[in-house]
């Protein structure tokens, strides 16, 4: 284990475990298809409830790139163990009382020789 790992892995647990809120993390396990003919979507998903806090974007982080619409959400590591997210998953989170879908657009993962936590940049669909 390295120095980062010793001093700060348990810190966002503690953190989640306090302030965070229950958010559905879909792991897409197999690619989409599209079917025209039908209109349908085929591919395999695992959903996974995690941990995490819903903040919004700073203008200093959005730099342009990023819609007024688009949040950040941070979460822990311990649902999801060595597994990184990527932008093929999708979370389901709450908003005023409504469940809402969002693609991943943009990923931070803190780390030492194991993940610590990451920072997702989602677009509600």
């Amino acid at each position: 284990m390295s120095k980062i790992d010793d001093t700060f892995s348990a810190i966002p647990a503690q953190i989640l475990n306090d302030w965070g809120q229950d958010i559905t993390y879909i792991k897409t396990v197999t690619p989409r298809v599209y079917e025209p003919s039908t209109g349908e979507i085929y591919g395999a998903d695992v959903e996974t409830t995690v941990k995490g806090i819903i903040t919004r974007l700073t203008p200093q982080e959005s730099q342009g790139l990023y819609q007024t619409t688009d949040v950040k959400i941070l979460i822990g590591t311990a649902e999801l163990g060595d597994y990184y997210p990527t932008e093929a998953d999708r979370v389901q989170y709450p908003q005023a009382g409504e469940t809402r879908e969002a693609k991943i657009i943009s990923i931070l993962t803190y780390r030492g020789d194991n993940p610590v936590y990451h920072t997702l940049i989602v677009r509600p669909q």
